[in-house]
């Protein structure tokens, strides 16, 4: 297969379907409606709540709420914001690298391992902070951003709020069940603290050769709370088995890869560590990675759109008391601060653009 350079950058109308071929076989996750989980509907929280006990993952129709609408047609905008920014030449992107050991910035290709052999990664992205994004006043900013990310810091203010919102309601009614008090997850998960909370935006190349692809993004489980992603091309593949083991490269039980069909109205949404961590392996943080898009669909650069709620930076990381959560020794104790737990695991994950 030929690497199609004229291939516009985004353009999801032209997209070829995923291919119903059984040499790419696929995962059959839940379908939650983000309406009815606002409506409180018990039926549909408890098959959310099994989803994310076993495989971790959902999608997430977002149709008929507000929230939903903003960050489905929001996705489309951002993904044109991200070509314009990728376009820039690599020594101006490289200026935005990630200082102070946060996660913000640009990472290029080939930043990360993909594998235990140490062959480096193909795709890059860029961590747009939602603190930064969410201020009024752009001189609080605690670092410097694109011009074109700044010409639509309303874009991504508004984007980061419903994204937020709609991720806390999904831990709230996950906690609810496991009988953690509310102001548990929310005082860990508030908007306007300073957090490890961004919009990242990826571009993979399209595939060079019909062979096994390269990894664009190793094998890894999240490091945050909860994840929601938009994407409208193949490429995200999640691990048959459940797989808990947080920050190896390489799944810990046997299985297989399944890859993630993109399904038209809705988002993919997964827990990370800090959900894990929070409930003492109640909840699944499950074991995912990305390559290039299959079949025809690998013709094209592959854009994704994400929204990670991570922990406040000063939340302590300890396993949360309520009835549907084993004891743990730790949940007594002071505890490592978020940012710096998430730091570490980014490390693990071998992440080598990070600052000191």
């Amino acid at each position: 297969m030929p690497h199609k350079e004229d291939q516009s950058e985004f353009t999801p109308d032209q997209y070829p379907p995923f291919p119903s071929d059984p040499q790419f076989p696929t995962v059959e996750l839940q379908t939650i409606s983000l309406q009815k989980l606002e409506d409180h509907d018990q039926d549909e929280i408890d098959r959310a709540f099994e989803a994310f006990k076993t495989r971790g993952f959902v999608y997430l129709a977002l149709a008929g709420t507000e929230k939903g609408d903003t960050i489905l047609h929001g996705a489309d905008e951002v993904a044109r914001v991200a070509t314009q920014t990728f376009a820039l030449p690599l020594e101006e992107k490289l200026k935005y690298k990630p200082t102070n050991k946060e996660l913000f910035g640009y990472k290029n290709v080939g930043a990360t391992k993909a594998d235990q052999a140490g062959t480096p990664d193909t795709a890059e992205f860029f961590n747009v902070s939602k603190n930064d994004m969410i201020l009024e006043d752009d001189q609080q900013m605690r670092r410097a951003w694109p011009p074109v990310v700044m010409e639509n810091k309303a874009l991504f203010a508004k984007y980061c709020r419903a994204s937020h919102a709609t991720g806390l309601l999904i831990l709230g009614l996950l906690a609810e069940k496991l009988g953690i008090a509310q102001e548990e997850i929310e005082a860990r998960h508030v908007l306007e603290d300073h957090a490890g909370d961004h919009i990242r935006f990826t571009r993979g190349p399209p595939r060079k050769t019909v062979e096994m692809p390269e990894i664009q993004t190793p094998s890894h489980t999240d490091f945050g709370t909860i994840t929601i992603l938009m994407n409208w091309l193949g490429g995200l593949q999640v691990w048959s088995e459940s797989s808990r083991k947080i920050g190896a490269l390489e799944p810990d039980v046997p299985g297989e890869w399944l890859w993630v069909k993109p399904k038209k109205g809705c988002a993919i949404v997964n827990l990370g560590d800090a959900a894990v961590k929070f409930t003492n392996g109640v909840l699944c943080s499950g074991r995912h990675r990305v390559t290039p898009s299959p079949g025809e669909q690998g013709k094209w650069p592959r854009y994704s759109i994400v929204y990670f709620v991570r922990p406040t930076d000063h939340s302590k990381m300890v396993t949360l008391k309520g009835h549907g959560i084993p004891a743990a020794d730790d949940q007594d104790q002071e505890g490592v601060e978020a940012k710096q737990w998430i730091y570490q695991q980014a490390l693990g994950l071998g992440s080598n653009h990070l600052g000191d």
